[in-house]
């Protein structure tokens, strides 16, 4: 299966310069634009001292904003009321998948046309939302990604984190077949047709990557844009190589769950053929010598009885794996 990515905002080179949100005129509002409702989704924990600001910036550029609040223990959703955004709230910590999830729930029961998620922390720039929608908004893609990798010199990302998110974006395109710059972006746009695409059988921080993922099964249009990060305001409370595990485990597990044949049915194959070729030759020396050769009886069984048990995981991963690609009810 192909999939479709476009760079827009002068991505595909890094000689051009990138386009800035304050560069795009806002009129006509975005919000009172009839043809698109808009919404903006903000899964959030710990997030009292920016997300007031975030929500009354995004309020420009969209219908309504929806904050889906992790149990927080500080005044994240005082805030949020005061904000006027509506407010979704977990009773216990579930995860930023389980915040995307009910976000998704929230835009298609109340029938909007395009969902922009974006983080709580203020990292993101809202002023940047009109550059994020218009490929969407043209025709021209179903999925947009806000990325920082685009333009070359054009992120401020500490280099700790840079590697370990070139690791993450590498895995997520070997396991999707796109070729995503930013892999980890939570700051994206999606068209109303991609609601019912993805499963969110991710909870915690690789839900970025199983979105792409599942995009890619589904044929989705992706599409990146230029933005800007702000990591003064990082208040991430994560070791960032234990955060970087914590994904790419999943990540890995999805890779195998996707491509069960290459993972565990191509080798059982092959070693059920190697305890075969041993077991002739078990029968070849008793023919010869009528004596029994341990080490080849132990090959052929090992060898078999492992093949065996690849093609089972193969076979039962392939079962899961087509249940699981009928996207469930979210609650």
């Amino acid at each position: 299966m192909a999939s479709s990515i476009e760079k827009f905002g002068n991505g595909q080179r890094s000689s051009h310069s990138p386009v800035y949100a304050d560069q795009i005129e806002p009129a006509p509002s975005f919000a009172q634009d009839s043809t698109f409702r808009i919404l903006v989704g903000i899964p959030a924990y710990n997030e009292e001292v920016a997300i007031g600001s975030v929500i009354l910036r995004s309020s420009k550029y969209s219908d309504k904003t929806v904050v889906v609040d992790d149990c927080s223990r500080d005044s994240t959703v005082e805030v949020v009321k005061l904000a006027g955004a509506d407010v979704i709230c977990h009773e216990v910590n579930q995860g930023k998948g389980a915040g995307i999830r009910n976000i998704f729930y929230y835009a298609k029961k109340e029938n909007f046309d395009i969902l922009v998620l974006l983080d709580g922390d203020g990292q993101h720039n809202p002023d940047e939302i009109p550059l994020l929608i218009e490929p969407i908004r043209n025709g021209k893609a179903d999925i947009v990604i806000g990325s920082r990798f685009i333009v070359k010199g054009m992120h401020n990302v500490p280099k700790y984190r840079r590697v370990g998110q070139e690791v993450l974006t590498i895995a997520t395109n070997l396991a999707s077949g796109y070729n995503i710059t930013d892999s980890q972006s939570g700051f994206r746009a999606f068209s109303k047709n991609t609601f019912d695409c993805f499963s969110f059988q991710q909870n915690g921080m690789a839900i970025e990557s199983e979105m792409l993922i599942e995009a890619a099964r589904a044929n989705l249009r992706i599409s990146e844009v230029p933005v800007n990060i702000r990591y003064d305001v990082d208040c991430s409370t994560f070791n960032p190589v234990k955060h970087g595990f914590s994904v790419l485990n999943p990540i890995f597990k999805l890779i195998v769950q996707r491509n069960p044949l290459l993972f565990f049915g191509i080798p059982g194959v092959i070693l059920f053929l190697m305890g075969m070729a041993f077991m002739f030759m078990v029968l070849d020396t008793f023919n010869a010598t009528r004596h029994i050769e341990t080490i080849y009886v132990m090959a052929f069984l090992v060898c078999s009885l492992t093949g065996l048990l690849g093609l089972f995981n193969a076979f039962a991963l392939i079962f899961i794996r087509d249940v699981r690609s009928k996207p469930s009810a979210v609650r």
